[in-house]
């Protein structure tokens, strides 16, 4: 018998992922998500009465410590991560609250421990049953293209803006690239004495501008809730966000002051890089941005069809048109860019490092394995009467929407006895 708990936590990631991609699942799709959580959970439930039935079940109390020891350093990132984004949202949430609310989800140190130990139980299992299966190379390779390459090209080949979002904002390892990417290096110049001055009073006046647009929006929100006449806080809100949107023009124009200020040291880089100097020589000694300095890093992804740079700072961009050249002055709230075209970044299918090749290999072998296990577990099954109830599981696609949570740590999930006599992990069917 599993609680409820589990089932939930089982669950609510997919909620979580259809809510940050703010997905409309209907019904239909939250069953199907919530229909196949219990299936797993059922397939586990069996493996665990196969590793008890041969003796492989249990941990030693030096294993159950280090599990425990990293149950407790998941939960801890997880609430590190929660908190910081409270934080970085603005949020007053206190730290009470995370951690009512990560109990109140189901997200508990016992509940990463059972992950944990699932994953343990299922190496377990492929070592006893699955260790004969292997690949051979035709094999990882034909693995690779339909599992990873040929899904990302479909994806990515002519949607620059979701690569984006997936690949550069997301952090997320794609396999195929859209064709028309630049690699950039940027020198950032500081600001002279007097720009920064001014800036910094700016930018003094810009963080209660934004103050004032949070509490605007606030107090609309509530109003809204309330179901109260909204027009005079929308007029006032309005006001607040022009009032910021002036500021950081404001901010703008001065920082555009600096190019004329530093006009001779940027006729100085020029002349240097004409002369021969490199690149990352040039970025070393005037650069407030490290980042992308060394030959180890070819510099940062542009594409002229680009949702993440700035209309401004891609017309500059754009002008240049052969790599080795060095961009007319941008200037932001940073300071003053001169951005370098490094090089034209290989487009389409990428190109596997011999580290990712082992890493490939080792994951289809995993593939085969468990594609087999799945074989087996389905024989197991006809061992057991199993009876799942899902009743009580919610799929809440609402960004923290967890509360109100139905029973969270209790409730029967699935239930199954084996038609022969044993010792049994799961409770028998009442």
């Amino acid at each position: 018998m599993y609680p409820l708990s589990v089932a939930q936590f089982a669950v609510d990631p997919y909620a979580d992922i259809a809510a940050v991609n703010d997905e409309e699942l209907t019904e239909a799709d939250k069953q199907e998500i919530i229909d196949s959580v219990m299936d797993h959970l059922v397939s586990l439930a069996v493996i665990e009465n196969k590793l008890m039935e041969t003796g492989h079940h249990d941990f030693t109390p030096d294993e159950t410590d280090i599990l425990r020891a990293a149950a407790a350093s998941q939960y801890e990132s997880t609430w590190q991560t929660l908190y910081r984004q409270a934080q970085d949202s603005g949020s007053d949430v206190t730290e009470a609250e995370i951690t009512a609310w990560m109990d109140e989800a189901g997200y508990t140190q016992e509940a990463f421990l059972r992950e944990i130990k699932a994953r343990e139980w299922e190496n377990r299992i492929l070592d006893l049953y699955c260790s004969d299966v292997t690949v051979t190379e035709e094999e990882a390779e034909e693995y690779y293209r339909e599992t990873f390459l040929e899904p990302d090209r479909a994806k990515y080949a002519d949607n620059v803006p979701q690569y984006e979002q997936d690949a550069l904002a997301g952090g997320i390892q794609v396999f195929y690239t859209p064709e028309g990417y630049r690699y950039i290096k940027n020198i950032l110049l500081a600001f002279p004495e007097e720009i920064e001055t001014g800036m910094a009073a700016i930018r003094a006046k810009g963080k209660k501008q934004t103050a004032a647009v949070q509490k605007a929006y606030e107090k609309l929100a509530a109003a809204a809730a309330a179901g109260e006449d909204i027009t005079p806080l929308k007029e006032k809100y309005d006001q607040k966000t022009a009032a910021l949107q002036e500021q950081e023009e404001r901010c703008l124009a001065k920082a555009r002051e600096a190019i004329p200020l530093l006009q001779e040291t940027i006729d100085t880089i020029r002349e240097k890089l004409a002369s021969g100097i490199s690149i990352e020589t040039l970025l070393q000694e005037y650069s407030l941005d490290q980042q992308q300095t060394g030959t180890d890093k070819p510099g940062a992804l542009y594409h002229p069809s680009s949702a993440l740079w700035p209309e401004e700072a891609k017309d500059v961009l754009n002008a240049m048109k052969t790599p080795g050249e060095l961009s007319r002055p941008y200037a932001d709230e940073q300071g003053v860019h001169l951005f370098f075209y490094a090089g034209d970044a290989p487009g389409g299918e990428r190109i596997l490092t011999a580290e990712e090749e082992n890493q490939l290999r080792e994951s289809a072998l995993y593939a085969a394995q468990t594609e087999k296990l799945s074989g087996l577990v389905e024989e197991w099954k006809k061992d057991y009467e199993i009876t799942v109830d899902a009743s009580m599981i919610y799929f809440d696609c609402s960004i923290n929407g967890r509360s109100g949570l139905v029973n969270p740590t209790g409730g029967r999930i699935l239930t199954a006895q084996r038609t022969a006599s044993w010792s049994l992990r799961m409770s028998r069917r009442e």
